[in-house]
């Protein structure tokens, strides 16, 4: 890159990191606030909490980085408007590649950031969440909770025991009503905390389910030996996924063990998995052509920048949506599959075709008006809050 191009994509890098930290941080403090009742108020806890809070920063870094990048070149495109460095530029003959290839290849390195973390680190740091859970609610049942007393650990589950050893628990009783349809009830003479298959599981022995429907108010009592729960979300271990898509490594979802539960049950899971994986990282580059679209051409200073920074976050939102909506269409046989890779594809090539042609929006009709509906609208909101101006109430005496 020459210097110019260097200039310009050394500020939007700054600009994007600065966006990416504030988004991350405000979504990893509601995730991890969301989290909090789950334990007690102990430094161990507390930790705990941290370490799995942690753990869910990748993934909120991958879904972020697409909008970052965006925020960041417009930014960055806009702090050049205003300063009159784009003018200059291109009244010195610049070509608009000059501003266009540094926001390109932000969106590019933005991509490789969002592959590694989908591929590699991603799947690793789900796990560790998940574990980290377990071991939270483990630590819960048998050093917390106090004997004789009901404990609600979660929205809807209350806990008792009667007294716990170690890794031993006798008189476990459980009440369950997360679910808004049926009410389930559990008691164990004995329970214990044991790993297997390299899960940590709650096996609840001699015991009695109650299960109760809210909407006709009956009662069904099974009596059990042996009862199996999930540490990771304390429901029965036959309800739970082992292994959770998020958790599994590309190979996996390429080419799953036919023996797999979550394979012969619910295989477009794992395509839906996979298909996000694939074509998330197309999104960073198509929102970096984005921004070079709707910022990239000069402008004086008496056109408002905040017009572009609007139009580049509303097709952001609106592409992402739609890429939200197929993924969540994928099963494996359909042709959603597909449509997940068209979508952001079609967009890049677009927004390519636009910056080629030197298309610019701000001079097309319906850009103008909608620029002039949502000034309009700004300001009548303005004048509402304003309230009536000073010596006016009599003016008309």
């Amino acid at each position: 890159m020459t210097i110019l191009e260097r200039y310009v994509f050394r500020r939007a890098v700054t600009n994007s990191l600065g966006a990416l930290g504030a988004l991350v941080m405000i979504v990893w403090i509601v995730q991890a606030l969301s989290r909090v009742d789950i334990v007690k108020s102990t430094a161990s806890a507390a930790g705990n909490v941290f370490w799995i809070a942690l753990m869910l920063l990748p993934d909120l870094a991958a879904g972020i980085v697409p909008f970052a990048v965006l925020i960041g070149a417009i930014y960055t495109l806009n702090g050049l408007n205003a300063d009159s460095e784009r003018a200059v530029m291109a009244a010195s003959g610049a070509s608009p590649k000059v501003a266009a290839k540094p926001i390109i290849v932000l969106g590019v390195l933005g991509g490789i950031v969002i592959l590694l973390v989908s591929h590699v680190v991603g799947p690793m740091s789900s796990k560790a969440f998940r574990d980290g859970i377990r071991a939270i609610n483990a630590d819960t049942i048998t050093l917390f909770l106090q004997p004789g007393r009901f404990e609600k650990v979660q929205d809807g589950l209350e806990l008792s025991i009667g007294a716990a050893r170690g890794s031993n628990i006798t008189s476990l009783f459980i009440a369950d009503t997360r679910d808004p349809k049926t009410e389930l009830i559990y008691f164990a003479r004995q329970a214990r905390i044991a790993e297997e298959d390299g899960q940590s599981l709650l096996l609840l022995s001699d015991g009695q389910l109650h299960r109760r429907d809210v909407k006709d108010d009956s009662v069904a009592v099974v009596q059990f030996q042996s009862y199996a729960f999930d540490l990771a979300d304390l429901k029965p271990a036959n309800q739970s996924d082992w292994i959770r898509t998020s958790e599994r490594s590309t190979a996996e979802l390429i080419s799953p063990n036919p023996a797999d539960k979550l394979y012969r049950e619910d295989p477009g899971s794992l395509w839906a998995e996979l298909t996000d994986r694939m074509t998330s990282w197309l999104y960073a580059v198509a929102f970096a052509l984005w921004a070079v679209v709707v910022a990239g051409h000069p402008r004086t200073n008496r056109e408002a920048s905040s017009a572009a920074m609007t139009l580049g976050l509303t097709g952001g939102l609106g592409l992402k949506a739609l890429g939200f909506l197929v993924i969540a269409q994928v099963d494996g046989q359909s042709g959603w599959a597909l449509a997940a890779y068209v979508l952001p594809l079609s967009a890049i090539a677009l927004d390519a075709w636009l910056i080629w042609s030197d298309a610019n929006i701000a001079e097309w009709t319906v850009y103008r008006r909608s620029v002039e509906a949502v000034e309009a609208a700004t300001h009548a909101i303005a004048r509402l809050f304003e309230g009536p101006k000073p010596g006016t109430a009599g003016a008309g005496r």
